[in-house]
């Protein structure tokens, strides 16, 4: 099974991963890797690679919050040695299209495609979206 890693600045991937767990139950072959202030770059980058190294050939999507920060920089130099994926900006509907898709999909990059679509399609502003559905009942 393709294996999801969600990889934030402080404790945020923890979070996500429980809010995930939550809502769908728990799951297999996903993890969440924190990083605090204290820590060195170089004691992200041995977490992130411990928690990729747990998949084979299948591989695994990253998913990371912070385009430019110290954990989707780390996913750079990850995706040149390993069979993965990286998706930045996670979001709760990312990692919930990741758990549920990832046994369907033809291919890790084809989850990573569609895990990206689903969380720029989960974002939405609420009154305009109403707004719109007002106009078309109408």
């Amino acid at each position: 099974m393709i294996g999801v890693v969600v990889l934030t600045h402080g404790k945020l991937s923890e979070q996500l991963v429980a809010t995930a767990s939550m809502i769908m139950g728990d799951s297999e072959c996903v993890h969440a890797v924190t990083f605090s202030a204290r820590e060195s770059l170089e004691d992200l980058k041995k977490k992130a690679e411990d928690a990729v190294s747990l998949y084979g050939e299948e591989g695994c999507l990253l998913l990371t919050d912070l385009m430019g920060g110290s954990a989707n920089n780390i996913s750079v130099e990850l995706m040149k040695t390993k069979n993965i994926e990286v998706v930045t900006g996670v979001n709760l509907p990312m990692l919930l299209e990741a758990i549920g898709y990832r046994s369907f999909a033809d291919s890790l990059k084809d989850l990573a495609v569609r895990v990206q679509a689903g969380g720029v399609k989960s974002i939405i502003n609420l009154k305009e979206f109403f707004e719109k559905r007002a106009i078309k009942k109408a």
